[in-house]
């Protein structure tokens, strides 16, 4: 039996698709005797469905109501919308054939058994979110506004919010619309980027590797942290996950918003892989698994993950919030991963009843589960397109093709599921778009993220300002924390927020409400001052969620105290992504900062940098007299480091100490004058024998980088090169020399080649190599004496082979001779010869600590 998928509808990474198409994107001939499965009906596909123990699954739609459906959205008046991508995988006859409807249980049942066409001839739509008296569409290159003016059932307004969304394939593009905390909308980028515009402001956003956030009643738009490729979705804190078809699940641990502030700032990746098991992770379906056409390397592995969601109920049970559902449409599965806060970021897991299977699977082979949703009665839904094929043409070898048959089988079905508890009984929805102010207060302390959601969206169009005094007791009363953050955005959407019942907020028990309030005091810094004193001390909050929100508020209070605290900050973190953040809010600070931490011992190294880049004299001037000054009990080794950072920080901006020299105010000078007495004693340190190694090491990488005196240094490192001096302080001095730029380095290294310990050799290659005309030489010396090719190992062969330079590489090539491309068949060849060598632990360490650390 043999089937085509292999990545899903909306999932399918771009890499695969179009730069790897060919060699890189193995094809898979079909077998003799191909026999494709049959469709099945709703009936027995319900049937082909196993969850846990425990658990039921109910059909809620399917053909002909609902066709082709790819994710769905629920409206404050109760009705389901969906959109569906009919028109997949290249339109109906050529053309735009995607379609909006909405879904009505007349029984009250939650069992969908009215159907309204609202919207067709859509160009691949992606999501729908239900938008004032309308609803909002992103179908590439738009995002669009419908509305029924006449009350028909159909829209017969349609209006371009905003445009110049990227058009690639299919399978990447514009997606997920969903509500943030903060009232804006948030949608994944889908991989196809685009120059978005927004028609109403004539705004302009290169989307390139961002996702987006959109006001659609203002027209503003901004990049957010991210690239999804289709299923951006929060929790109740306003964490962001997404991911791509091979990685199940991304966490975005820093806001794009803030970091934008510092130009200066070169933060770590934001995009954190949060299962344990990462990437294309082995995964258990009970459909028959089938011949695949490509990559067959995929089968039984994660590879089309998509329509991510952070479940945001209790009604499944309490291990069950906050748990990432991940569709899997490939292998007809719906995979759960246990998320667990580790510092400001996740890590996640199978849960210990799921080591083996899955939360949800269906031995259907065409149930294609694309979107999973939190649905307002507290049930968790899953969205079945429903189709034989699910992957897109472009990816499909053409005698696969020809074997398929119709690419769009399945077009005339759909399904949509809802799995909850036996025992428990679900929730009515509620007619919200009825409610008075009482009602959707009281909506805001419903356990379901979404009727919540709906509630704030409602307060926030209709301006309820009344709602105030409700939403303030609730901030302090509400025994739900969710319900507490909530509140809070709330009062800001209506313009009712007031820094008493932030300051409220700010000591909550739970840090998550600490963590929305902390954020919330940004919109305060300029007006009331007061509140700084009660933002500062969460610099030392227990939870570290709450300190990097700490980091990121205090860059929008101005003053000294704020540039304080945040210095505090910094010297307490350890998080690189706490760091970042603090980084993000230092430009304002800089000279606070700087001082503060001079003060303490130490400045950090990224502030350094943007005094540099700011040509900030004064702080620099500080930095310099603070690393100089004597110090008791004295420490030459510490001052020996933190100059010899300093002065790798000007490197990389492309500056140096006679650089400052030159122009230097009085400040400076003195500074400079202080620093030239401390390079003296590192020549001393490094040049006697009786002194402790470490504060040796520590004075080497000193030398030639003062004012002058480069030749004499070079010397003095040429004569650490051999013993007696110890192999710390030999590669001490190999590194030194790399800084320093004197024709005379490649020959005087080489020189001494024989006399070299591996670690030392391989210290000196990086040298020779860090330069094209070093590396020139090098290649040189080779040719004439091939003897050293023994003490140069396979990787730097191969970057000396492969290198960017063509002449370098042909060179390398004539030398070495070719480095084999296949990485796999190299690794293949390595296994197969190790297969009976016994493991040596310490051979193994000194094998990594000379070639790989």
């Amino acid at each position: 039996m043999t089937i085509l998928p292999s990545h899903l509808i909306t999932a399918t990474a771009l890499f695969l698709g179009l730069a790897l198409r060919g060699a890189a994107y193995e094809q898979v001939a079909p077998p003799p005797n191909v026999v494709l499965p049959a469709a099945r009906s709703a009936t027995e596909s319900l049937a082909a469905i196993t969850v846990p123990e425990g658990m039921q699954v109910e059909l809620v739609v399917a053909e002909p109501l609902v066709l082709d459906p790819i994710d769905i959205a629920w409206g404050a008046d109760g009705r389901l919308w969906v959109v569906e991508m009919a028109d997949y995988p290249n339109g109906i006859n050529g053309k735009p054939g995607g379609r909006v409807r909405f879904l009505e249980s007349t029984r009250n049942d939650g069992r969908y058994d009215r159907s309204t066409l609202f919207a067709e001839g859509l160009n691949f739509p992606t999501s729908v979110m239900p938008w004032r008296k309308g609803v909002l569409v992103t179908a590439a290159p738009d995002i669009l506004y419908l509305e029924d003016t006449n009350g028909d059932g159909k829209a017969d307004l349609i209006e371009k919010r905003f445009t110049g969304l990227g058009e690639g394939n299919q399978q990447h593009r514009i997606n997920s619309l969903q509500w943030g905390l903060d009232g804006w909308l948030y949608s994944g980028n889908g991989d196809s980027g685009g120059t978005v515009k927004s028609v109403k402001t004539g705004q302009t956003l290169v989307l390139s590797q961002r996702d987006l956030r959109t006001n659609p009643d203002t027209g503003a738009a901004e990049l957010v942290s991210g690239r999804t490729q289709y299923g951006r979705n929060r929790d109740d804190w306003g964490n962001w996950f997404g991911g791509n078809n091979s990685n199940a699940l991304w966490h975005y641990a820093l806001d794009d918003r803030y970091l934008r502030r510092n130009r200066f700032l070169a933060p770590p990746s934001f995009i954190i892989t949060v299962p344990k098991i990462p990437g294309a992770a082995p995964i258990y379906p009970t459909s028959q698994t089938i011949a695949r056409f490509n990559d067959p390397f995929g089968a039984n592995r994660i590879t089309s993950a998509c329509g991510f969601m952070i479940y945001r109920d209790e009604l499944l049970g309490a291990e069950f919030a906050g748990n990432a559902f991940i569709c899997e449409p490939v292998h007809n599965l719906v995979h759960r991963q246990v998320l667990q806060p580790s510092g400001v970021t996740f890590t996640s897991q199978r849960a210990p009843q799921e080591q083996t299977s899955e939360f949800f699977a269906s031995s259907d082979n065409w149930s294609r589960f694309t979107s999973a949703r939190t649905g307002p009665d507290g049930a968790l839904y899953l969205v079945d397109m429903y189709r034989m094929v699910i992957e897109h043409p472009t990816w499909i070898p053409e005698e696969w093709q020809k074997t398929l048959g119709d690419l769009r089988a399945g077009s005339d079905k759909g399904r949509i599921y809802r799995v909850y508890p036996k025992t428990a009984k679900l929730r009515a929805v509620p007619r919200l778009d009825q409610a008075d102010v009482a009602g959707l207060v009281a909506a805001l302390q419903n356990p379901n993220g979404t009727v919540r959601d709906l509630a704030q969206q409602q307060l926030a169009w209709r301006q309820e300002k009344s709602a105030a005094p409700a939403l303030a007791k609730l901030v302090t009363d509400a025994p739900r924390p969710q319900t507490r953050a909530q509140a809070l955005w709330s009062l800001d959407s209506i313009g009712a927020l007031t820094p008493a019942v932030v300051t409220q907020a700010l000591q909550d028990r739970h840090p998550g409400v600490r963590r929305q309030a902390v954020q919330l005091t940004e919109a305060f810094a300029r007006t009331n001052p007061e509140l700084l004193a009660r933002l500062t001390p969460l610099v030392d909050d227990a939870d570290a969620a709450v300190r990097q929100q700490v980091a990121y508020a205090l860059g929008e209070w101005p003053g000294a105290a704020a540039g304080k605290a945040l210095a505090q900050l910094v010297r307490n973190a350890t998080d690189p992504l706490i760091i970042a953040a603090a980084m993000s809010s230092a430009l304002p600070h800089a000279d606070t900062m700087l001082a503060q931490m001079n003060a303490d011992g130490g400045a950090n190294r990224t502030l350094i940098e943007i005094a540099i880049a700011t040509q900030n004299t004064k702080a620099l001037a500080s930095v310099l007299s603070s690393i100089a000054a004597p110090r008791q009990p004295a420490f030459p080794a510490a001052q020996f480091s933190d100059l010899a950072q300093l002065v790798d920080t000007l490197g990389r901006n492309n500056k140096t100490l006679a650089q400052l020299k030159a122009g230097a105010d009085q400040a400076m000078q003195a500074a400079l004058t202080a620093t030239a007495g401390l390079l003296d004693a590192a020549r001393a340190v490094a040049g006697d024998g009786r002194a402790p190694v470490a504060q040796r090491v520590a004075a080497v990488a000193l030398l030639g980088r003062g004012f002058d005196r480069q030749d004499e240094d070079f010397k003095s490192l040429l004569s650490l090169m051999a013993p007696p001096a110890s192999e710390a302080l030999q590669l001490a001095a190999v590194k030194a020399i790399g800084h320093l730029n004197l024709p005379a380095v490649p020959e005087r290294l080489l020189g001494m080649w024989d006399g070299y310990a591996p670690a030392v050799r391989a210290a000196v290659l990086d040298v020779l190599t860090s330069r094209a005309p070093w590396t020139t030489l090098l290649l040189d010396r080779i040719e004439a004496n091939r003897s050293i090719i023994a003490g140069i190992d396979t990787g730097r062969k191969a970057a000396l082979t492969q290198h960017a330079n063509a002449k370098v590489a042909a060179r390398a090539v004539s030398i070495f001779g070719s480095t084999d491309l296949d990485r796999q068949k190299v690794i293949d060849r390595y296994l197969t010869g190790m297969a009976k060598l016994q493991g040596d632990v310490a051979r193994g360490k000194t094998v990594f600590t000379n070639a790989c650390s």
